[in-house]
């Protein structure tokens, strides 16, 4: 693979998470549930939160999957992986938020637009910075993982 066709594949990914993020959200507000049921279709709380951050990089994994016209085997793996990292991902972020906003550091009752401003720019950049890294690892788990299956064929086979 080359840098272009890691950008190529991650643009198809963000394509596909972007879709499902934005449908999944307008569907969350028409069926406007409530309860624990609501909380999860909206993405609120640690198991939304989760929940959300695996069905879209599921989705978006799978858009850039089948775009590439890549091969059964390959979308399970790829999809279990993006479940994971996506998930993590989230569940990470939802952490360090619920720490920060504990601490003080975040929110607030009297928070006028430039707080909100500046709480939203800096929640982006952390989140960001640590789904690059969830995701980078799993990426890296992934192949590593296909690769061993791949060499495990080879090895039944005799090549």
């Amino acid at each position: 693979m080359t840098v272009t066709d890691d950008l190529v594949n991650g643009s198809r990914a963000a394509l596909g998470t972007a879709l499902f993020t934005g449908g999944s959200a307008t569907l969350a507000e028409a069926a406007g549930p409530a309860g624990a049921a609501g909380r999860i279709r909206r993405g609120d709380g640690l198991l939304g939160t989760t929940v959300k951050g695996a069905a879209g990089n599921v989705a978006g994994g799978l858009t850039a999957d089948v775009w590439a016209g890549k091969d059964g085997s390959t979308l399970a793996w790829d999809a279990g992986t993006n479940a994971l990292t996506g998930g993590l991902g989230n569940a990470q972020n939802h952490g360090v938020h619920h720490a920060l906003e504990q601490h003080g550091s975040l929110g607030g009752e009297n928070l006028g637009d430039r707080g909100k401003l500046a709480d939203g720019a800096f929640r982006n950049v952390v989140d960001t910075g640590l789904n690059t890294g969830v995701y980078g690892a799993g990426s890296g788990i992934e192949s590593d993982a296909q690769n061993l299956v791949e060499d495990e064929k080879k090895t039944a086979k005799g090549e």
